[in-house]
């Protein structure tokens, strides 16, 4: 057992609040003034990052400054007052504090625009302290630790960029990824967060879950999933981030004293709010650092079959899109993980190639 999560340090744009819109307008506009083509939406999510000194220095060497300064809060403010709070912001900012955790702000947002969307959401109340304007929160994260006594393995950093991940890992502390900003999937797999989650609901999730059991070790993650049989003889699948966008079987880990069929059952209900009857063990595999999966892990997957008593799929906040299929379909039809593409070839009976 590890420690308890004390503390949350939360990033604000892209992580609490949806202010790309006007960020990405303002951005364009400095480009325009300095006779630069302005960029798709694409271009921005794939080329811009944190610090953002070191972003212009590369795509606009001539600029000053106090010019990219003055062209970006000129258009910034016009669309300030539309900023939304993104959803689930205000239910783990209060979960947080209802817990007495230590909530702290950091964020490269100016002061001035932090304060004028804080009082018009109503949530400067829920932080201890916010720490703006920091350009590189990488030489910031560490004073707000020891000003307030927080200990690292203890402290949580919820962000959405590669940044916030880097800064995190910086002063020891647990980074959580969000894919509500700024940065996609792929960049942020590539930093390697500690936890990555669809939304705030997910983070939100894993505190009411984990965060007073403490991080885990550094030993193997025992899991189970199960190939679901439903009606026609189809099994259901699902698509989730944690792997790629592939697709794959219900499952999750193992709690402490849990027998694993109890395991199986509680996690795919949680999962499709499905319940399970005629459970029977197929395999385990062992799975070290599979690409695929967002991080590397070691985890030792216990597979089952299993049919599924007539209800309606209910995701959770874990998957993104489900499926009813015929197995040997989905092998041919559907980007699966290996791991399922494994167990579905198992239960089949297919025989893989040498090397396979």
């Amino acid at each position: 057992m590890g420690v308890a999560i004390r503390n949350v340090i939360f990033d604000w744009s892209g992580t609490l609040v949806d202010d790309f819109p006007p960020v990405f307008a303002a951005t364009n506009a400095i480009f325009r003034a300095f006779g630069e083509e302005p960029w798709t939406e694409g271009q921005f999510r794939e080329r811009f990052y944190l610090p953002f000194t070191e972003f212009y220095r590369q795509w606009l060497p001539r600029a000053t400054f106090e010019e990219l300064d003055r062209h970006y809060h000129d258009v910034f403010r016009t669309m300030e007052d539309q900023i939304p709070l993104l959803p689930g912001a205000r239910e783990i900012l209060e979960y947080a504090c209802g817990e007495g955790m230590g909530v702290y702000l950091l964020s490269t947002i100016h002061s001035r625009h932090w304060e004028r969307q804080a009082a018009r959401l109503d949530v400067a109340r829920y932080f201890r302290k916010a720490y703006t304007g920091a350009i590189d929160k990488r030489g910031v994260i560490g004073g707000l630790l020891r000003e307030h006594g927080a200990v690292p393995g203890e402290t949580l950093f919820v962000g959405d960029m590669r940044h916030d991940v880097d800064t995190a890992r910086s002063a020891g502390v647990l980074a959580a990824a969000v894919l509500t900003g700024y940065d996609s999937l792929e960049k942020l797999k590539r930093s390697q967060p500690d936890h990555l989650f669809r939304d705030l609901f997910g983070v939100l999730g894993f505190l009411r879950r984990h965060a007073r059991e403490g991080p885990r070790g550094g030993f193997p993650i025992a899991t189970v999933g199960a190939l679901v049989f439903g009606e026609g003889g189809r099994v259901l699948l699902v698509q989730t981030h944690k792997w790629s966008d592939l697709w794959g079987i219900p499952g999750g880990k193992i709690r402490r004293g849990e027998r694993a069929e109890d395991a199986l059952s509680r996690e795919v209900f949680e999962e499709t709010g499905l319940r399970l009857v005629d459970i029977r063990y197929v395999e385990t595999q062992d799975c070290i650092d599979c690409p695929e999966f967002f991080r590397p892990e070691h985890f030792l997957l216990m597979n089952y079959t299993a049919a599924a008593l007539p209800g309606e799929v209910t995701l959770n906040d874990e998957a993104s899109r489900h499926a009813w299929i015929d197995a040997r379909e989905a092998l041919t039809t559907l980007p699966l993980n290996t791991p399922t593409r494994r167990l579905i070839e198992r239960v089949l009976g297919v025989t893989r190639g040498p090397g396979a």
